[in-house]
């Protein structure tokens, strides 16, 4: 097996999108720039609401996905 190193140092993740608080059934919400609901993320935290999880966990899986959608990218740019 060959194994590759990336060094993960000289990533850089963008500032891209937000998590802001939303009335609807679902509190949290992650943002992109236009300011519309990231819809795949959105459909996560409904189905996670659903299942009775609290507000406050609500906020910090959408923090959570806010994280990893930004990392999405710049880990596909970085791919040996």
């Amino acid at each position: 097996m060959i194994e590759t190193t990336r060094d993960i140092r000289t990533i850089c993740l963008p500032r891209w999108g937000r998590v802001a608080a939303d009335p609807g059934v679902v509190p949290w919400l992650v943002l992109d720039e236009e300011g519309e609901a990231v819809r795949p993320i959105r459909r996560f935290l409904l189905d996670f609401v659903a299942w009775n999880n609290r507000t406050g966990s609500v906020r910090s899986y959408a923090f959570d996905l806010l994280r990893w959608w930004r990392w999405l990218p710049a880990s596909w740019a970085t791919s040996p």
